[in-house]
């Protein structure tokens, strides 16, 4: 059996703005809405084929987006209905919709031991802080700071410099879009990942996703795929490690799909 670890934005859902960068030749499927209004799609084949994989192999969504968020994207949550799924950035791991508690004792304890408090991170982060490019604060489940940034206005060096300041406090960030990300260094996908490793079985683990806090969990597998769309490509192209996609967009979903069914095939 095949384990498939995956991001979700941008790995095999897809905003309208980059439904429309990269147009496809098939159909189309709204898979969450927000307030009634479509927030996200996939492409009908990736859909088809995702259902295909999840008939025979186990396939866990791995995700950034808190539960709720990941709750609203009904294709997966309730259609496909994964057993397991891993949101918060490897905070949460879902177990038949409902949190794993012992996880969640694990994923606090190292944050209390190997991170200084969030108010440190605060007042470190107030010396470069300013409304000119930080538009928006959230603070997700108690866990980790996601801000939303104008990135046209966001000062890289400065930036660069509180990233250095967080290293020894246990914090890191990600500039992902328009989205700034600020984490405990031991909140990783990756982690959750390994920990769920321990009580499923599998014969091959495949991993993808295509930004920078997808890159621990991508190495980590046998097969590890991203997109030429996404930040890790952006960032570091000529990465052995990494199996790059050829497509863009939902075409890159629907062969990346593909690839893994041949995987089965294969062995």
């Amino acid at each position: 059996m095949i384990l498939f670890t995956s991001d979700l934005d941008r790995t095999l859902i897809y905003s309208n703005t980059m439904m429309e960068t990269y147009p496809i030749a098939g159909d189309v499927i709204p898979v969450e809405h927000k307030e009634e209004k479509i927030v996200s799609y996939m492409s009908r084949d990736s859909i088809d084929l995702l259902k295909q994989f999840s008939k025979d192999h186990l396939f866990v969504p791995v995700t950034t987006r808190a539960v709720y968020e990941y709750e609203r994207i009904h294709a997966l949550s309730k259609d496909i209905n994964p057993k397991y799924a891993i949101t918060s950035n490897g905070g949460t791991i879902l177990i038949d919709g409902k949190p794993d508690l012992e996880w969640s004792k694990i994923v606090r304890n190292r944050l209390a031991e190997q991170s200084q408090p969030k108010e440190e991170m605060i007042r470190v982060f107030a010396k470069i802080r300013h409304e000119s490019w930080v538009l928006r604060e959230f603070y997700i489940e108690d866990l980790f700071y996601m801000f939303r940034v104008d990135r046209k206005l966001v000062p890289r060096g400065e930036l660069a410099a509180f990233q250095k300041e967080l290293a020894p406090m246990g914090w890191s960030i990600f500039l992902h879009g328009r989205k700034l990300y600020v984490l405990p260094t031991s909140l990783n996908k990756a982690y959750a990942v390994q920990y769920l490793q321990n009580f499923v079985d599998y014969d091959l683990h495949v991993a993808a996703g295509d930004s920078m806090m997808d890159y621990d969990m991508i190495i980590d597998a046998d097969y590890g795929y991203s997109q030429l769309h996404g930040e890790l490509y952006e960032k570091q192209p000529d990465d052995e490690k990494v199996i790059w996609l050829n497509g863009m967009g939902a075409t890159s979903t629907e062969e990346l799909l593909r690839n893994i069914l041949e995987l089965n095939l294969v062995r």
